[in-house]
C-alpha cells in the first residue's frame, strides 16, 4: 500500500481547486463543495466502473480516495475502462488511474491497495471511509460480501451499481436498513453458479435485457468473460455518482435497498421500486428460478465463439485461418489445404456428389464457392504482404480438381476495405426491412461486378412477390425429391447454437412450431412423403421460407453472364470471386443477403431436358413451369444467369445462430 499525494511529476503550482471546480456551484453551495473535498470514499477496482466512478466524483470535487486493484490494462478492456489506452497497456490499473485523478486534481490524495482488498487488509481499506462504491468485478462475489458486511458493521454508507446491458441498476445500503447479506441471501452453502444467479436477480430487479442480446454464446459464465459496453458503464456512473452525491451532502431523498434504480437506456425504461425481503421476495424466487434456466441454455453455446485460431502461426496459417470464413453450400466447406513451402498452396476440392441434386451444371455452386474462397485468400495474402496467383485445370466436368497456388512478396502489406467483412458476412434467411436501397448503394454494389457481370434488379412490390413465388416453386420441387430430403438430413444441424459443419435448424427461416414438425418429418422420407402427399407439407415451408420473407426485403437480384458467359473452370473461379465481392460490398453496406440458388437450379434441369426426380413426370413438368416463368421474368436471359437471392436491411434483430466454420486443423491436409 501506498500513497499517491502530490506528485511531483505533475506540475499544479497554478491549480486552483476554486476555479476548477466553480462550475459545480449553483448545484453545490460553497460549503458542500468544501465538505466535498474532503469526505473519503473507498473505490475497490479500477477497471470498467471503479475507474469511472473515480474520474467522476473526482471532477465533482471529492479529493480523497482509497482505492485498489491487482490488474493491469490490456487490449480487451478499451471497450468500457476509462483508463485504457495504447499507451497504458501492460501498466498497473491504480497507477494509471491515480494519475489521472492528479491530472484533474493535482492535491487529490489516493491511498493505493495495489494487493487487492482481502480479509487481512478489508478494515486498512475502510478506514476513516465515509462512503463505500462497489466497483468489483461482477465475479469477485465473496469478497464483496465481506466488504459489505464490514461497511454494514462500521455503519458505513455503500452502493453498488451494475452496467445490465445498455443500462443500469442500482441499489443502495444505508447503515441500519436492509444489508447486503439480507437483500441478497447469498449463503456460504451455496454454489459459485448459484451466487451469480442471486446477485444477478437482486441487480436486475426488473427482466434482463435479453431483447438485445444477439448472441449469448459471448456470455461465458465458465471463463468469466460476459459482454459489456461503454453506455451501460457511463450510465452507471451517471446514476451512482448522483447517488454517492447526495449520500455525502446529505441531501435526503436517498431510498435504501430493497428500494431500486433502473434505467434502460436501449429500451427506454426507467423503474424505481421497492422489493420487500429481497431475493426472499416470491417474485424474486421465481426470477432466481428462470434465471438458472436462462444460464443453463447460455451453457450450450459456451464456447461456441469463433476466436482467432491459436495454432495459426506461419503466415500461411494466417491466410487460411481467414480463408476458411468464405461461404459454401450448405456450409460443407469441400476445400482442403496443403501447405507446400512458405510461397505454395495446394487446395484441394473432392469429386462431386453426383447424387447431390443441388450440384447442377457439374458442380457449379461448389465452383463459384471455390471462387469466393480464392477471393478471400487474395485479400488476406494482400494483408500479409503477399500477392497471390492461382492455376486451375481447364477441365470442368465434376472431377476431383486440384487449384495450385503461388504467392510474391509485395512491397508493402495491402489492406483491403472488405476483408474486415469476411467473418461477418453470412446468411440471412428471415424477413427483412422492405426499406428501399439508395442508388449510391446499388451502384457499389454494382461496381464490384460490372465488368463480369449484368445485374438485374427486382424491388417493386410486385417484382417482389414475383420473385417469392417462383423460389416457393422451387421449395415444393425440392421439398418432393428424395435425393433433396437425404441432402437436407445431412446438412441441418438439430443441436442448439451454431453450427460449425452445417445449416443450424434456427437459421433455417421457420418459426419454432414448424421446426417440430420439420423435425419429426426428416426421421424419415415415409414421414417427409405421407406429410407433402397427404397433410400440405410444403405450404408451411413456402410461406415461411419463401413467400413472407421473399416479399419482405428490399429487392432481389439476378446476375448474368455478359458477352455469352462461362467457358471453363478458371470462368466460374473468376465468376466466385466477384460474387464474394459483391456480398462482401453488401455487408459492409449494411445489407444482409440470402441466395436463391434452388430456382435457377430446378429451371436448368428443366431447360436441358436432365432427369433430377427420379422418374416422377409431375415433378419435371412443374420444374418445366417453373424455368419458364423464371426465363419471362428475366426477358428471356435464364440461360446466362450465374446467381440470385434476395437483399434488404435486417429487421429488428439477426439471426440468432449462424454457420461457423471448422478449424483450421480440420481444413489442412495431412493434419
Amino acid at each position: 500500500m501506498k500513497s499517491h499525494g502530490t506528485s511531483s511529476d505533475i506540475s499544479h503550482a497554478s491549480f486552483s481547486y476554486g476555479e476548477a471546480f466553480s462550475r459545480n456551484l449553483g448545484w453545490l453551495t460553497k460549503s458542500e463543495q468544501l465538505l466535498l473535498r474532503h469526505k473519503k470514499i473507498a473505490i475497490p477496482g479500477m477497471g470498467g466502473v471503479g475507474g469511472m466512478y473515480l474520474l467522476a466524483l473526482v471532477r465533482l470535487g471529492a479529493s480523497k480516495f482509497h482505492i485498489s486493484d491487482m490488474d493491469v490494462f490490456e487490449q480487451a478492456n478499451f471497450n468500457r475502462q476509462a483508463g485504457a489506452f495504447m499507451s497504458t497497456v501492460g501498466r498497473e490499473k491504480v497507477d494509471v488511474m491515480a494519475e489521472m485523478a492528479a491530472d484533474i486534481n493535482p492535491d487529490v490524495e489516493i491511498t493505493l491497495f495495489k494487493e487487492g482488498i482481502s480479509e487481512d487488509n478489508i478494515d486498512a481499506f475502510m478506514d476513516g471511509v465515509d462512503l463505500f462504491i462497489d466497483g468489483f468485478d461482477f465475479f469477485a462475489l465473496d469478497i464483496r460480501r465481506a466488504v459489505f458486511k464490514r461497511c454494514y458493521e462500521l455503519s458505513i454508507p455503500a452502493i453498488t451499481c451494475a452496467p445490465v446491458g445498455m443500462g443500469a441498476s442500482l441499489l443502495t445500503f444505508l447503515p441500519h436498513r436492509m444489508s447486503f447479506e439480507n437483500y441478497f441471501r447469498m449463503s456460504n452453502q451455496d454454489s459459485q453458479e448459484e451466487k451469480y444467479i442471486k446477485f444477478l436477480v437482486g441487480l436486475s430487479a426488473r427482466p434482463l435485457p435479453r431483447t438485445y442480446l444477439v448472441d449469448p454464446a459471448y456470455v461465458d459464465m465458465k471463463n468469466k468473460t460476459v459482454p459489456s459496453t461503454t453506455m451501460g458503464i457511463h450510465l452507471c456512473a451517471g446514476l451512482l455518482v448522483t447517488e454517492a452525491f447526495k449520500v455525502l451532502l446529505g441531501r435526503g431523498g436517498v431510498k435504501a435497498a430493497p428500494h431500486y434504480q433502473l434505467y434502460d437506456a436501449y429500451r427506454g425504461v426507467l423503474r424505481k421500486g421497492y422489493i420487500p425481503f429481497g431475493n426472499a421476495n416470491p417474485l424474486q424466487r421465481l426470477k432466481y428460478f428462470i434465471g438458472r434456466k436462462f444460464l443453463a441454455k447460455l451453457s450450450e453455446t459456451e464456447g461456441q465463439k469463433e476466436t482467432v485460431a491459436a495454432e495459426a502461426d506461419s503466415v500461411m496459417e494466417k491466410i487460411i485461418d481467414m480463408t476458411r470464413w468464405a461461404p459454401s453450400g450448405d456450409n460443407v466447406q469441400p476445400w482442403r489445404f496443403e501447405i507446400k513451402s512458405v510461397r505454395k498452396l495446394a487446395i484441394h476440392i473432392p469429386e462431386i456428389e453426383k447424387d447431390n441434386p443441388y450440384e447442377f451444371d457439374q458442380g457449379r455452386p461448389t465452383y463459384l464457392a471455390v471462387g469466393m474462397m480464392l477471393e478471400c485468400m487474395r485479400m488476406a495474402a494482400a494483408f500479409h504482404g503477399l500477392s497471390m496467383r492461382w492455376k486451375a485445370p481447364g477441365v470442368w466436368d465434376g472431377r476431383a480438381v486440384t487449384i495450385d497456388v503461388n504467392f510474391r512478396k509485395l512491397k508493402k502489406p495491402v489492406k483491403d476495405d472488405l476483408l474486415d467483412y469476411v467473418p461477418l458476412r453470412s446468411v440471412n434467411r428471415f424477413s427483412y426491412q422492405t426499406k428501399n436501397m439508395s442508388d449510391a448503394v446499388k451502384d457499389a454494389l454494382s461496381k464490384e461486378v460490372d465488368d463480369l457481370f449484368d445485374i438485374l434488379w427486382f424491388e417493386s412490390p410486385r417484382q417482389r412477390m414475383s420473385f417469392a413465388r417462383l423460389n416457393a416453386m422451387a421449395t415444393d420441387i425440392r421439398l418432393r425429391v428424395k435425393a433433396c430430403f437425404k441432402v437436407h438430413q445431412k446438412i441441418i444441424d438439430w443441436n442448439k447454437g451454431d453450427s460449425r459443419e452445417g445449416v443450424p435448424a434456427g437459421a433455417v427461416g421457420m418459426d419454432k412450431f414448424s421446426l417440430k414438425i420439420m423435425k419429426y418429418a426428416m426421421r424419415s422420407w415415409s414421414r417427409m412423403n405421407f406429410l407433402n402427399k397427404y397433410m400440405g407439407g410444403t405450404i408451411l415451408a413456402r410461406l415461411q421460407m419463401d413467400i413472407l420473407p421473399g416479399y419482405k426485403c428490399a429487392g432481389h437480384f439476378v446476375l448474368l453472364w455478359k458477352e455469352g458467359g462461362k467457358k471453363e473452370l478458371a470462368d466460374i473461379l473468376h465468376a466466385g470471386e466477384k460474387l464474394q465481392r459483391f456480398w462482401l460490398q453488401a455487408t459492409k453496406q449494411g445489407l444482409v443477403l440470402q441466395p436463391s440458388m434452388a430456382t435457377i437450379c430446378f429451371s436448368t434441369y428443366a431447360d436441358r431436358g436432365i432427369d433430377f426426380s427420379g422418374g416422377d413426370n409431375a415433378l419435371a413438368n412443374k420444374a418445366s413451369r417453373l424455368g419458364r416463368k423464371f426465363d419471362t421474368l428475366l426477358g428471356g436471359r435464364s440461360g446466362d444467369v450465374v446467381f440470385s437471392g434476395r437483399t434488404g436491411y435486417s429487421g429488428n434483430m439477426p439471426s440468432p445462430v449462424r454457420s461457423l466454420r471448422k478449424d483450421i486443423n480440420s481444413l489442412l491436409s495431412g493434419r
